[in-house]
């Protein structure tokens, strides 16, 4: 068995952004959140219009009222007041001749000066209150509002200046299962994820798509000078040792599991009988090693045909051509020897001895493209036991495992490879190109996600999946136009009817459309069903928002109100009362049956940033 290496201390300097790839997660990718959702809301009211025209008629008429009382009980008696000491000053030059122009401009400037201005200002307070429309008033105090509410926003940007605005998509380390998606979007996933993998724990990478959709995990993991194994089968079959690690017992159920793979269970039997013969052959051979050249010539000589010299020894030779299958027996399991013979063969061809150089900490098992052959089939089946070998048998920490293009592997090895993890403690990750057949039936074993479904038909299977949610959408809409028979003026009236309807939380056709490197996370934790957009493009690690962490909930940054006021104070003469502000409006009431709660709005709403 394997003894996987430890993460190494140092190596290759990393490229912008790889540092934050390879850290723990394990994550899918990243949410985006706009900084402006962090913000604490701006705590001083809208200007209400309703408000703003009665205090501008309060005013006015408290402008007016000031006017006229000082009209009546300052004006006119100054006014009085400086005819009086006129005529005063007159009879005083008459009399005696003596008369002072300045003194009586002092004279009637002291007495009769406060008065006049008194008087003056609440005139200039009236007619500034009449030229000042509510319109008016009501723009001044929506543009002293909107730099305040600016001003604050300002301030709680600045505020937030350190906050990301990418926070991690991280998933519990267990069984992840990601249907659909496009060559590109995979290879941004394998990348993001299996990074966060390679970052706590050693990782196994299968990728059955012919299409190397691992190879930027690959280069990725290379570039941090993490120790790499990467093995092209069939044609490194036997440099990577898939083979030479399984005991005879455990290469001959491989190799039976693998020619019945996907067949239905009316073939047990002859899985019996080809899992026996197997056996047997391998105890005849367990003195000088079971290998698949070995192996396939022993199913060879067991036939009765020539086989090189060297690989056999004289003694097993007679051993199987003589009394390991009496006559009768080997009658019966002639059918067995020939389908052995045939896949045998060809795996043979490629498996030469020999073990891997050294245990990788990344180790990754790619298929070459072209056409599926039988004995390709048989080479994924033997993967999948080989997985389940390694991991069921590691002795020290056991590895993770990720698999792209798991339509290849059989459901009930699929099965059996994920309890054996889910048993070690051992996250696995499967990868689906479709979401039919075998994918479909593994579909909510664990966590689930969602990338591009160009198929309608599993498009509209995931949605099922995902649910549905109660809408209200308005059915018909009626307008009337009447007139008042006294007056002959005219009016409208309409009317609007909505209708209780259930839809899909996430229409098909969204799910066909998603971008590359998008998915939807369907999170089951806590009971309910919660949809997460989740980014995985690698290139996100490097924007400076960008965060290893997820990301905060919006309530648990603390907000200073002394650092940001809501605004000036308002004189206490021009505060206008409380009954004056604009009501809010009122949430219709809504009947639901007892058996249903509301819903929650669907993910788009929730994720919009405020406007």
């Amino acid at each position: 068995m394997r003894n996987w290496q430890a993460m190494p201390s140092a190596g290759a300097a990393p490229l912008a952004g790889q540092d934050l790839l390879f850290t723990p997660g394990p994550r899918l990718g990243w949410v985006f959140r706009d900084r402006r959702e962090l913000a604490a809301p701006y705590p001083e009211p809208e200007p209400s219009p309703h408000a703003v025209r009665a205090q501008a008629v309060a005013r006015l008429a408290t402008a007016e009222q000031a006017w006229q009382r000082t009209w009546k009980w300052v004006g006119k008696p100054s006014i009085g007041l400086a005819v009086l000491l006129v005529v005063l000053a007159g009879c005083a030059r008459s009399v005696s001749g003596n008369f002072s122009l300045g003194l009586t401009a002092v004279t009637i400037a002291t007495l009769c000066g406060p008065g006049f201005a008194w008087t003056g200002w609440q005139w200039l307070r009236r007619e500034q209150a009449r030229d000042m429309t509510p319109e008016q008033e009501y723009q001044e105090a929506m543009a002293g509002w909107d730099q305040r509410a600016a001003d604050h926003e300002s301030a709680e940007l600045a505020r937030l200046a350190g906050q990301p605005e990418w926070g991690s998509a991280t998933i519990a380390p267990r069984r992840t299962d990601v249907f659909g998606g496009t060559l590109a979007g995979w290879q941004a996933l394998l990348t993001v994820h299996g990074a966060s993998l390679l970052a706590s724990r050693p990782l196994l990478a299968i990728d059955l798509t012919g299409q190397h959709a691992a190879a930027m995990l690959t280069a990725a993991a290379q570039r941090m000078g993490i120790p790499a194994a990467v093995y092209r089968l069939p044609h490194d079959l036997g440099r990577s040792g898939i083979l030479g690690e399984l005991s005879p017992a455990q290469l001959a159920d491989a190799v039976a599991e693998a020619l019945h793979a996907g067949i239905p269970g009316g073939a047990r039997t002859d899985r019996t009988i080809d899992t026996r013969v197997l056996q047997q052959l391998g105890g005849t051979l367990a003195e000088r090693g079971v290998t698949p050249q070995r192996l396939a010539a022993a199913v060879r000589a067991a036939l009765g045909h020539a086989i090189p010299s060297g690989i056999l020894s004289t003694a097993e030779l007679e051993l199987l051509s003589g009394d390991l299958f009496p006559g009768g027996y080997r009658e019966q399991i002639g059918a067995s020897l020939v389908r052995l013979d045939a896949v045998m063969a060809e795996v043979a061809a490629y498996a030469s001895d020999g073990w891997p150089a050294q245990p990788e900490r990344y180790t990754c098992l790619t298929l070459d493209g072209g056409p599926r052959t039988g004995a390709g089939e048989i080479l994924t089946a033997l993967i999948a036991h080989w997985l389940t070998v390694q991991v069921s048998g590691a002795a020290q920490e056991p590895p993770a495992v990720l698999v792209a293009g798991a339509d290849e592997i059989a459901r009930r090895h699929l099965e059996r490879l994920a309890e054996t993890c889910d048993l070690r403690g051992v996250p696995v990750t499967l990868l689906f190109r479709h979401l039919r057949e075998d994918a479909a039936g593994m579909l909510g074993g664990g966590t689930t996600a969602f990338m591009r479904l160009g198929n309608h038909t599993e498009a509209e299977q995931a949605a099922a999946y995902i649910g549905r949610r109660h809408t209200f959408v308005v059915s018909s809409y009626t307008a009337t136009r009447g007139g008042w028979s006294q007056s002959g003026g005219t009016y409208w009236s309409d009317t609007e009817t909505r209708q209780r309807g259930y839809e899909y939380a996430v229409e098909p056709t969204a799910l066909q459309n998603l971008p590359d490197c998008a998915l939807l996370l369907a999170d089951r934790a806590g009971g309910g069903l919660r949809l997460h957009a989740v980014e995985c493009d690698p290139a996100i690690s490097t924007l400076p928002g960008a965060s290893s962490a997820p990301m905060p909930p919006p309530g648990t940054l603390a907000y200073d109100s002394t650092m940001h006021p809501a605004g000036p104070a308002i004189d206490a003469a021009d505060q206008y009362p409380a009954e004056w502000q604009e009501p809010a409006a009122a949430e219709p009431a809504q009947d639901w049956p007892p058996d249903e709660q509301p819903p929650d709005p669907p993910w788009w709403e929730r994720n919009q940033p405020p406007r």
